[in-house]
């Protein structure tokens, strides 16, 4: 390859990383179109089988409702090491703590409503 037509490859090799911004976006792309295909074919096979649609559709309730159960149980841990972590806490310093605790739930609270 002359020189001349190395120059012209690297400087569309580097245009095209440019717009496409390299193999990565390329690939993610390429992830994405696969995923939906693969959708797709879940959706045709599920609604070709009704039994195996609503087989499907209640393991989905019984994760989600598991899920639910599985953030309350962390809440709950979360609650109680307060609680605990208040209990050890020097006397004179146990209001401030508590203090502290309720400011930074009521942000928690308030950045996830």
């Amino acid at each position: 390859m002359s020189d001349e037509n190395k120059v012209v490859s690297r400087l569309f090799s580097s245009s095209l990383e440019e717009i496409f911004g390299g193999e990565d976006l390329l690939l993610e792309v390429a992830r994405e179109m696969i995923k939906d295909e693969i959708k797709e074919k879940i959706k045709r096979t599920l609604n070709d089988d009704p039994e195996l649609k609503a087989e499907f559709k209640q393991a989905l309730e019984i994760y989600y409702d598991a899920k639910i159960r599985q953030a309350l149980a962390a809440f709950k841990i979360a609650k109680a090491s307060a609680r605990l972590g208040v209990k050890l806490a020097p006397e004179d310093i146990q209001e401030q703590l508590k203090r502290e605790i309720e400011v930074e739930i009521n942000r928690i609270i308030d950045d996830t409503l």
